[in-house]
């Protein structure tokens, strides 16, 4: 006996720390494994014979991320025809072991090229997830490049498993859908939106045969509503009394936002957010916003969108945040008119790209560079548009992309001088881009001269006000 209690003072505290979590209750066990994403409640199976099962009866969490595959894939390191089947067997066998009765997350996200091919496979994932009645459903087919308009990336959303008997499981507890290249019909989302009393969040890119969205529903709960690059898209009309927040990316199309008293957020890329701008709406919810994300970089210069002197009054904005691309050494004071219309806002972020090509083009080709003059005097129009604002509540300011030349220096003190209350500025020199969708960025070092960028981005100091922080990044 005392042989034995020495045995037990002597081993390692990792071997003590193992029996010990072998004696909980397999209830116990189930309710820690169904917090861990897939990958890590897998590994859990090599700790004992005990453990070797459990994971497939209480994962939940089902995320089959192949980002680094998919990564490689752009980079022509990996070839997609080998990858994909490999991606299907993959999920086949992790699903088939499954033997849970219920399911929070199911995420596919590879590049399947033709999906035709694998539609009886996603089709099958599909049934799972409504067999386990999932929570969380995610079906993204984007290409690896990124690639919206390519048809043979499209993969057709399953409607027969949305007409099966009312004995049979559904999607009754679903609270987020979202699918990206994957074409559904208005009717299909109209199912969703109808019987799913849980539905939180919505998100629907690259359907190539949606083309009129509908969202109306005394007992809607949805709280998060994206739509984008669905090229046949011409009209949307909501009207959700819990919606917080609304994204669009695409074409111009008609977009109603009627009955949306919770909106708080709404971001608006591609070219529609250029026909925000020129056609300045006046609408209700607009003055209810908190945050507005206006993304300019698909237009090309943001100043060719033609900014109308007198904007809408955003009178409740606290967050602006405003991506473009400007062409080296021109004026970006010409958004001074959409800041100014926010007299309560709080932050600004300023996310852009410098275009060297057209500033070079400018200067080389005599027939553009005649219309130099004209731009010099909307150059002064702006000027003397921007002197009428006054930003008394603007207390933190963000550049991302600073280039420390004249368009990024020029607006930086413009706001310096107009923002009284200012607490903070972060200058950030790397470039934002866009990696597979607008919506997902990375940021890249700068190609100009960073250690000039720096260099003007410290001289803001002098310019600041008393208490106010400098941040360089």
């Amino acid at each position: 006996m005392e042989k034995k209690a020495k045995k037990a003072r002597s081993a390692p505290p990792q071997s003590r720390q193992k029996d010990w979590i072998d004696q909980l209750p397999e209830e116990i066990l189930g309710n820690i494994l169904s917090r861990m994403a897939m990958k890590e409640a897998a590994r859990t199976s090599i700790l004992s014979r005990r453990w070797r099962n459990l994971w497939k009866v209480y994962g939940s969490h089902l995320d089959f991320d192949a980002s680094e595959t998919m990564r490689l894939m752009f980079d022509g390191v990996k070839e997609r025809h080998i990858e994909a089947p490999k991606y299907r067997d993959w999920v086949n066998q992790v699903l088939d072991s499954h033997e849970g009765s219920s399911l929070e997350r199911l995420r596919i996200a590879f590049d399947l090229g033709g999906s035709y091919i694998y539609a009886t496979a996603v089709d099958k994932w599909i049934d799972f997830a409504i067999v386990k009645r999932v929570q969380r459903l995610e079906v993204d087919l984007t290409a690896a490049a990124g690639c919206y308009t390519c048809s043979d990336s499209v993969y057709t959303f399953p409607s027969w498993l949305l007409d099966l008997p009312s004995d049979f499981p559904s999607f009754d507890r679903l609270t987020v859908l979202c699918l990206k290249s994957v074409s559904i019909t208005e009717e299909d989302l109209a199912y969703f939106l109808s019987t799913c009393p849980f539905l939180e969040q919505l998100t629907v890119e690259n359907s190539s045969s949606l083309q009129n969205f509908r969202v109306s529903g005394q007992s809607l709960k949805l709280k998060h509503l994206e739509i984008g690059y669905c090229q046949k898209l011409q009209n949307v009309e909501v009207s959700a009394a819990s919606l917080v927040s609304f994204k669009y990316a695409g074409p111009r199309i008609n977009i109603c936002l009627i009955e949306v008293p919770e909106l708080a957020l709404v971001s608006f890329s591609n070219q529609y957010c250029e026909k925000f701008i020129i056609n300045s709406p006046s609408s209700l919810y607009l003055s209810r916003l908190e945050k507005l994300e206006l993304d300019l970089r698909f237009t090309g210069s943001a100043r060719c969108v033609g900014f109308p002197s007198n904007f809408p009054e955003f009178s409740n904005l606290k967050h602006m945040e405003l991506k473009f691309v400007a062409v080296a050494d021109e004026s970006a004071l010409f958004f001074s008119s959409i800041i100014g219309a926010s007299p309560g806002l709080i932050k600004l972020t300023l996310k852009y790209d410098i275009d060297w090509a057209t500033r070079h083009q400018t200067l080389s080709n005599p027939e553009v560079f005649r219309n130099q003059g004209m731009l010099d005097v909307c150059e002064e129009e702006w000027e003397e548009q921007a002197r009428r604002y006054s930003h008394k509540c603007l207390n933190v300011i963000e550049f991302v992309g600073w280039a420390g030349i004249k368009t990024d220096v020029q607006l930086a003190n413009y706001l310096l001088e107009t923002a009284i209350s200012l607490e903070k500025i972060i200058v950030d020199c790397r470039i934002p881009r866009y990696t597979r969708t607008s919506w997902n960025e990375e940021l890249c070092p700068m190609p100009g001269n960073r250690e000039a960028a720096l260099l003007s981005a410290k001289e803001l100091q002098r310019k600041l006000p008393p208490r106010a922080q400098l941040i360089i990044v």
